[in-house]
């Protein structure tokens, strides 16, 4: 409010100038308040004055304000001229408050105290005529008091109206929340690719690196295999790792041909080689036709439920079904355990069975997980055609 008032003092001399000009002369008086709209109508207007309120309403008042993105609108600029206004208001009501109503309570109390009552009523009387002493005495605490009080009030209301008018507006709150919602969902799915990319990749390099180990001495040719396996998880990793930086780098770009079921056999030749032989229970035909709305998230699902297999196996045998049954493409993904126990099997709160719950409700499907007769039971769920957003 100090920064107001000192903003306020030209425009209350060019005022007081104004009403001197009124009466010497109508027409100057004209030109003297034209003067003073004028100045009061440019800066208010401007883009940098905005920007200045800003920056102090966030440094003076503590006030967060979110920018929405684009070019400033006009409604933004109104909003911004308005809060000007308001904010010379106020700190012309400061400089009233602190260089009159101050001193006049002042002057009222401490001036009778030491025997100059009459001096009291005479400034009074300066301030409210027409009425005697006494009264005029009241009146002029009374209104300075008020004046006083009100500042205060101001001051306190101020935070509100520089976030109403120097905020986003409603509908610009909105694209805000929408946007950060966006935002939101975009570094879930770079957590979720990221997952699924790097996990299987440590996971396949962990094994395949203990088996070398294993091999080294009575088998260095499988040493040597399982060696180019890390070698080649290595690569891929770096790749998909190198991929996903790429889009974290330029938030806007698009994941471009994402994988699908028709990769399916590939990547099931791919885990071969890592020593997992998936029993195929489908037509490879039939994933050709799987609409990508659920083709995606299916690949994505059992690229997760297959690394699980791969680490916990015993024998590494699973059986893969895949069959579309209505609506909806059902995958079934059994593995044996070697133990019954759970801690030789997914952890249900783990990130990777999180990860498949997450992809398949945003695909309108589900995920169920189970341990059964030494077998581990992957159910999923998703519907062949995109829900409606």
């Amino acid at each position: 409010m100090m920064i107001g008032a000192l903003l306020a003092v030209p425009y209350i001399v060019v005022f007081i100038w104004a009403t001197q000009l009124a009466a010497v002369s109508p027409a100057n008086a004209v030109v003297a308040f034209a003067v003073l709209v004028l100045l009061l109508a440019v800066p208010a207007a401007l883009s940098a004055t905005r920007a200045l309120e800003r920056t102090a309403v966030g440094e003076l008042l503590a006030v967060k304000l979110a920018e929405p993105a684009g070019p400033v609108t006009r409604q933004r600029r109104i909003r911004g001229a308005v809060w000007y206004l308001v904010h010379l208001m106020a700190g012309g009501l400061t400089l009233v408050a602190i260089a009159f109503a101050a001193p006049l309570i002042l002057a009222a109390v401490i001036l009778p105290l030491l025997g100059n009552a009459d001096s009291a009523n005479e400034l009074a009387a300066a301030v409210v005529p027409f009425t005697d002493g006494t009264t005029a005495a009241l009146w002029s605490l009374g209104l300075s008091t008020g004046v006083i009080i009100f500042t205060i009030l101001t001051g306190m209301a101020l935070p509100h109206w520089a976030s109403l008018l120097l905020g986003p507006s409603p509908a610009e709150h909105r694209e805000l929340e929408e946007e950060q919602a966006r935002m939101e969902a975009r570094r879930n799915e770079l957590a979720r690719e990221l997952h699924d990319s790097v996990g299987h990749a440590l996971t396949v390099t962990t094994l395949q690196a203990t088996a070398a180990e294993a091999l080294l001495g009575r088998d260095p040719d499988g040493a040597a295999r399982a060696m180019r396996a890390v070698a080649d998880t290595g690569r891929s990793a770096l790749a998909e790792l190198d991929r996903v930086i790429g889009i974290l780098r330029a938030p806007g770009a698009q994941v471009e041909n994402p994988a699908g079921l028709r990769q399916l056999p590939g990547y099931l030749d791919h885990m071969e080689d890592q020593g997992l032989h998936v029993e195929r229970e489908f037509e490879t035909q039939m994933l050709e036709e799987v609409p990508a709305a659920a083709s995606a998230p299916a690949f994505k699902i059992l690229q997760e439920g297959l690394t699980n297999t791969l680490k916990y196996a015993s024998p590494r045998e699973p059986v893969l079904h895949i069959h579309p049954i209505g609506r909806y493409l059902q995958i079934r993904l059994v593995n044996p355990i070697a133990e019954s126990s759970d801690a030789a099997a997914p952890r249900p709160s783990g990130r990777g069975i999180a990860g498949m719950q997450e992809r398949a409700r945003l695909a309108g499907g589900s995920t169920r997980s189970q341990l059964a007769g030494g077998r581990w039971i992957l159910s999923v769920d998703i519907p062949l055609q995109e829900r409606a957003r």
